[in-house]
């Protein structure tokens, strides 16, 4: 039988054993193990962040079998407008980055998800393949007319695809290199696909905001690593590989677009200026890592005194994988949070992880708030979205915002 977790001894990165813990979220379930009434609680297990001291590396101190997180998940893409929006900006910034000669670029995304960011490049005449371990949305993502690999990838499944099609112009990883317990394999078959003048695009949540905006939200078992600009620098040059540009992208609230190359290129004005910044900011200190357990403490203890002052139970909305974390670590459960309101229909009818709070979709949602004095905006990331959205829908209460920074009533 394989162990559901098992905790590290050493930097996944560098293999430094040099490695301190900087903060400890408890027990909990991993994030997307929703689950229906009829089924066992999920299993708990250690969420703890750990700062290695050879390499500045911030991660996580236990690995969950990939198998148990990722073979049947709960994330579609094509459910955020915020995402969709961003895949037009993210297309064109990525086509600027090959040869205008070639007419028809060939492009990989590892962890591709339901499609939506490849359906972009299809629109722009690219030949396209996405790879996705899971096996319920590359399904759906075949579909909806993108060809996709339900694997996880590999070094050696890079070769099988080189050895198929060829070496491709670009090959995207957007919010995945994070999630990866393997992840110099990854890395090395990024460059395996890659041609010597294609460029590969990193996608990533900014851990600069985590520190300096309380995103304590994002850290769940999924992701294992939390990288600043150094850091993952850092580890795409120990596959002989060189960063040479970054874009900002609003996904998760905040996250950087790193662009890399096997060639050298100069470094853009975008790129010095940010490599600047997190040394002023000291971004990579293991004091500025330290610091945060407290600030996460206060934080969670003012976002509950918030949800229970009413002393009465409130729908919330956004049943996401930080979610878990937030409610979870802060204590607010069944007893205090009355439904999540969700979109995603993979979600609807199952039962929040550790907190115990039943999902109900957005059309069931928006009959429940419309008399509601609050609601508790889990999905703070998406808050224009979410909050134009159930004004539209005739919601007059109040919402609670718990990020960024402190927590406040809007």
């Amino acid at each position: 039988m394989i162990e559901l977790y098992e905790t590290i001894k050493n930097c996944r990165i560098c293999s430094s054993n040099n490695i301190k813990e900087v903060l400890d979220l408890g027990d909990q379930p991993p994030a997307n193990s929703l689950y229906k009434a009829i089924d066992k609680m999920p299993p708990r297990v250690p969420l703890r962040l750990m700062y290695c001291q050879n390499c500045s590396t911030v991660q996580l101190g236990e690995d969950v079998d990939p198998e148990y997180l990722f073979s049947q998940y709960l994330w579609v893409t094509g459910t955020s407008n915020a995402a969709i929006e961003h895949s037009h900006e993210f297309t064109k910034k990525a086509l600027s980055q090959v040869d205008e000669v070639n007419m028809k670029p060939y492009v990989v995304e590892i962890a591709s998800n339901d499609g939506t960011f490849l359906k972009r490049f299809i629109e722009n005449g690219c030949k396209v393949l996405g790879v996705d371990p899971a096996t319920n949305i590359a399904e759906l993502a075949n579909k909806n007319g993108v060809p996709t690999n339900a694997n996880f990838f590999t070094v050696e499944l890079a070769k099988q695809l080189v050895n198929k099609d060829g070496e491709v112009d670009i090959v995207i990883a957007r919010n995945v290199i994070p999630h990866v317990k393997e992840i110099h394999s990854v890395i090395e078959g990024m460059s395996v696909l890659l041609k010597e003048e294609g460029a590969g695009i990193i996608e990533f949540h900014n851990a600069g905001l985590i520190l300096e905006e309380l995103h304590y939200d994002y850290i769940y078992h999924e992701h294992l690593f939390y990288f600043t600009l150094k850091t993952i620098t850092g580890l795409i040059k120990k596959h002989s590989m060189h960063v040479y540009d970054i874009m900002q992208s609003p996904i998760s609230g905040g996250s950087w677009v790193v662009y890399f190359s096997k060639m050298e290129k100069n470094k853009s004005k975008a790129l010095i200026a940010i490599e600047q910044q997190e040394v002023k900011r000291e971004l990579n200190s293991y004091h500025r890592w330290a610091a945060f357990s407290n600030e996460v403490r206060r934080h969670a203890e003012k976002l509950k005194k918030l949800v229970i002052q009413s002393n009465e139970k409130i729908p919330a909305y956004g049943a996401s994988a930080r979610s878990s974390t937030l409610l979870n670590f802060c204590g607010i459960s069944s007893e205090h949070i009355s439904v999540v309101i969700d979109k995603n229909p993979l979600k609807n009818g199952l039962i929040t992880a550790g907190s115990n709070i039943p999902i109900i979709s957005f059309k069931d949602g928006v009959k429940v708030v419309k008399h509601e004095k609050k609601l508790l905006l889990l999905a703070w990331n998406f808050q224009d979205e979410i909050v134009k959205e159930l004004r539209d829908s005739d919601f007059e209460g109040k919402f609670i915002i718990p990020l960024p920074g402190n927590p406040y009533i809007l």
